[in-house]
């Protein structure tokens, strides 16, 4: 994939860029910190990277790069979704042994895994297929978006739990409970709170960070020698401040999960009993023998297969020094 990023940053701009020939421009704009009453705004082309692997670039490298996009999809696509079925079945099936008694065996954990997969699949490619961009677009595009969304919904929900897990001593499930709640509702409600324009820029004072207005003046610019240019005090060029704080919510999200989990630790702790009880938050214990089993046989298998690999290469490496240990000494020779 580093071909095909090299092949988009190179020539993307070459062919798909401000000064291609086919590029195209929004010409009722104004910039001041160019001092432009009017001047042409580039629109960039969102399918650049398409186009430019399935036009200009040579056959076997474009193939390539949309066979890898294709698969780097697909992969994060069935890891996704394999998670969520094994989230289903050990955290939500697992809870119907209260009601229904003897239902929790390995067979139907894995019966519910995978039945759980089907409408957890068809919900997300209906969101992927109905999901639209609002008027600024992300730069990630509308289904990168969503993506970079999911890990950030992720990131709050998942790491202050898991760590907390290892290192808390005694660690709550309440607190866990909770964190997973906060972080996941904080991260959820800035989605919409936070302003986003899709600059990926902070809201900075200076004239560089302002985007491009509607056109000023049909003055020429105070840069050019005439008898009556554009005076920006009398004619203003309007420019809207880009607000950007994509970033900001992911972080502040980690960091109410935090604050939740080591709250709700440091409470229990203090009163010494717990805040609240219900079924979900009892442990359980896996069966791990097979699974076990399965990972040693595979475990062994790797190692095999690395042991041959490496003895391989350094074999080979063996021998290319000796080759080059004769080179050097000839070369020695060949030397007055």
């Amino acid at each position: 994939m580093a071909h095909c990023s090299c092949l988009h940053l190179c020539y993307g701009r070459k062919y798909y860029g401000p000064d291609s020939p086919g590029s195209e421009f929004y010409a009722d704009s104004c910039s001041k910190a160019f001092l432009l009453p009017t001047c042409a705004e580039w629109i960039p082309d969102p399918v650049a990277f398409l186009r430019l692997a399935t036009n200009q670039a040579p056959t076997f490298v474009g193939a390539w790069c949309l066979i890898g996009l294709v698969t780097a999809t697909m992969s994060t696509a069935d890891g996704a979704i394999l998670a969520l079925g094994t989230v289903m079945a050990n955290n939500v099936f697992r809870q119907l042994e209260v009601v229904f008694p003897g239902i929790v065996n390995p067979d139907n954990l894995l019966i519910a895994a995978r039945i759980s997969t089907l409408p957890l699949t068809l919900a997300a490619t209906a969101v992927a297929a109905f999901y639209r961009e609002t008027k600024d677009a992300h730069a990630a595009g509308s289904t990168g978006y969503l993506l970079i969304v999911a890990f950030d919904v992720v990131l709050a929900t998942v790491v202050v739990p898991l760590f907390g897990a290892f290192y808390a001593k005694n660690p709550s499930p309440r607190a866990a409970f909770l964190s997973i709640l906060g972080g996941g509702l904080s991260r959820i409600v800035m989605e919409f709170a936070v302003p986003k324009d899709g600059s990926l820029l902070l809201p900075f004072p200076d004239d560089e960070f302002l985007d491009y207005g509607s056109a000023a003046s049909k003055l020429p610019p105070p840069i050019v020698n005439a008898t009556e240019v554009w005076d920006p005090s009398m004619e203003p060029c309007k420019q809207r401040q880009y607000e950007d704080y994509t970033g900001v919510d992911s972080l502040t999200a980690l960091l109410i999960s935090l604050i939740v989990f080591v709250s709700v630790q440091f409470v229990e702790h203090r009163i010494h009993k717990p805040l609240f009880h219900f079924a979900g938050l009892v442990g359980y214990e896996k069966e791990l023998h097979a699974e076990v089993q399965m990972v040693r046989k595979w475990t062994s298998a790797a190692a095999e297969v690395f042991f041959v690999v490496f003895v391989s290469q350094a074999q080979r490496s063996t021998l290319l020094l000796g080759v080059l240990s004769n080179l050097k000494i000839e070369s020695n020779c060949l030397s007055p």
